[in-house]
């Protein structure tokens, strides 16, 4: 079953062709892996999937039953470092408008699912970059959204951090839940895809796992 489809996509932006007639279809359940150089415009083709950015031409076609089909994590944190991780979930909880019973349950699902009991009652700006990471997950995926959307989960994560978010992204699959993460770190991406795409010159090729290597030369 298809999760979510791009047809004939197109984007300019300070008048250079970022995106020049994407198409791309995701299966339910899929970790697809958004590899290219910096600059290829990945970012913005989340955003526009996201519904963040207009395209120029094409639509991006979703088939979820959700209220919230799509959760989404940046390469910023979007949470607030003087709230504490649990003040952080009831905020974005209660501007999703996500009612007050669903919203306990919810939050405290995501609390054990993401490993953050011990650190709930924390300011943000106390917690570990990774502890962080794993707040901003926990709150992109409060609406229970069928879709995720991770850009550059992994960026300035050390090893050990690394581990623990690629452990957590597993957890999500393992829910029936399809993933689209984008990521310079090819290697710890091999370790969780089922498939590959690369943007390059605003065209989106198929690629297999033996080709990452010469995406960056």
């Amino acid at each position: 079953m298809i999760a979510f489809s791009i047809e004939n996509l197109y984007k300019k932006m300070g008048g250079k062709q970022i995106l020049n007639g994407i198409n791309l279809s995701v299966e339910k359940g899929e970790i697809l892996g958004l590899v290219g150089k910096s600059g290829a415009g990945k970012t913005v083709l989340i955003k526009i999937i996201i519904g963040f950015l207009k395209p120029d031409k094409g639509e991006i076609k979703i088939n979820s039953k959700s209220e919230y089909p799509i959760g989404y994590s940046m390469q910023e944190n979007a949470i607030y470092e003087n709230l504490t991780v649990l003040q952080n979930l009831k905020y974005f909880a209660a501007i999703n408008k996500i009612g007050w019973l669903t919203r306990r349950k919810r939050i405290r699902e995501l609390i054990k699912s993401m490993e953050l009991e011990e650190h709930k009652r924390k300011l943000v700006k106390n917690i570990s970059g990774g502890t962080k990471k794993r707040v901003d997950l926990a709150c992109a995926l409060l609406g229970n959204p069928d879709i995720i959307v991770l850009d550059e989960p992994l960026l300035g994560l050390d090893p050990g951090l690394v581990d623990s978010i690629l452990r957590i992204i597993k957890r999500i699959e393992k829910q029936g839940k399809t993933i689209l993460i984008s990521s310079h770190q090819i290697t710890e991406l091999r370790r969780i895809c089922t498939r590959f795409v690369l943007l390059k010159d605003g065209i989106l090729y198929k690629i297999k796992e033996k080709q990452l290597e010469t995406v960056y030369r």
